[in-house]
């Protein structure tokens, strides 16, 4: 168990304020051969620090939870000069009824007049400024910490509520690849159950093996580039399946020596948008991907053919999954990534992500 948790090291703060307040305010007295401090002056001073002491925690603890933060100012106000009245009253009372004198003098003084000169504040003056002005100071102390204190209060809620408004987010996003991907997967398992089971069969095994990855690995918000780029390697074997001779399948991985971790199922959008737009039957083709990791970047790096055909589309290059993968990148990576997609020439589409490390 920790000695020095919130509450306590709150309690010490308190304590060394108020001793500072004390030695260094209340507790300090002029200094002379003709004065002598009597035991007086340290228990009127002691009085005063017990009264200042009260109203700053009846302020702090009642009056401004229950009027000021609720808005009834007026009310507050009134209740404060009551206060600051009756803690003066009853400051003089105690001093008068016990006849407390703070100094004893050695030489003879006019008793107007206080040391060195100048008027006694206890003297002619009949009204002490001193008391209501320290308690005055207690009260606007107590509003400057409610204040500080609530506006923190505020900012580490706004903060909590960006958190979890951001990881819900994420959440969804990620819901919404996933199926997307399980969709396009096991509609070409099924195109090949109708033809081929042996290679039905092997696209099954592919499948188990990527959706381990996505159920354990995938479920947090980092995974290692290693077992990203084996779900890669395993989704290529699939689509590879499905793809016909005439489309040219590449996979160049460049690992560095030391692991990173980057954010699961962020490659699979632009890869499978690939597959999606890049194959055909008829024409010729291709698909090129690089995984490049360097000292401080990963980068990714695909290409694809478009055709003839879907060159007028929108879609051709754009899918839910991208989508969603550049709303991820904006919560995960702000600041820390740099993403261009669209055509590099008349048939060839490519999208190349980078994440700074």
């Amino acid at each position: 168990m920790k000695l020095l948790n919130r509450n306590n090291i709150y309690i010490l703060v308190h304590f060394f304020c108020w001793l500072i307040l004390a030695v260094g305010v209340l507790y300090a007295h002029p200094t002379g051969l003709d004065i002598t401090v009597t035991t007086g002056f340290w228990i009127r001073q002691t009085d005063l620090l017990i009264i200042l002491m009260a109203v700053f925690y009846f302020n702090y603890y009642v009056l401004i939870p229950r009027l000021l933060i609720r808005h009834k100012v007026i009310t507050y106000i009134i209740i404060v000069l009551a206060l600051l009245v009756g803690v003066t009253c009853l400051n003089s009372f105690i001093n008068s009824t016990f006849s407390l004198t703070p100094f004893k003098f050695n030489h003879p003084r006019p008793p107007h007049e206080g040391p060195g000169g100048h008027p006694d504040r206890h003297g002619r003056f009949g009204f002490e400024t001193f008391v209501p002005g320290m308690n005055l100071l207690m009260i606007g102390l107590g509003i400057t910490i409610s204040i500080i204190r609530k506006w923190q209060q505020e900012v580490i809620l706004r903060q909590q509520l960006e958190q979890e408004k951001t990881a819900t987010e994420l959440s969804l996003l990620k819901a919404q690849i996933n199926p997307h991907f399980f969709f396009n997967t096991l509609n070409t398992i099924y195109s090949y159950t109708l033809s081929d089971g042996d290679i039905a069969r092997t696209a099954i095994t592919n499948l188990s093996k990527m959706m381990r990855y996505v159920l354990y690995d995938a479920a947090g918000l980092q995974t290692p580039l290693s077992k990203e780029v084996a779900f890669i390697r395993e989704y290529t074997e699939l689509m590879k399946l499905r793809v016909t001779d005439k489309t040219t399948v590449l996979l160049d991985v460049q690992e560095g020596t030391n692991e990173v971790l980057i954010a699961p199922m962020l490659f699979l959008p632009f890869v499978e948008n690939a597959f999606k737009h890049g194959v055909s039957n008829i024409a010729e083709g291709h698909i090129s991907i690089w995984i490049i990791q360097n000292a401080t970047d990963v980068e990714l790096i695909v290409k694809n053919t478009i055709y003839e055909s879907r060159r007028s589309s929108e879609d051709a290059s754009n899918g839910i999954g991208i989508l969603n993968t550049t709303r991820r990148l904006d919560l995960l990576y702000p600041g820390k990534y740099t993403l261009s997609t669209g055509m590099i020439n008349e048939n060839e589409y490519q999208a190349k992500l980078k994440l700074y490390i």
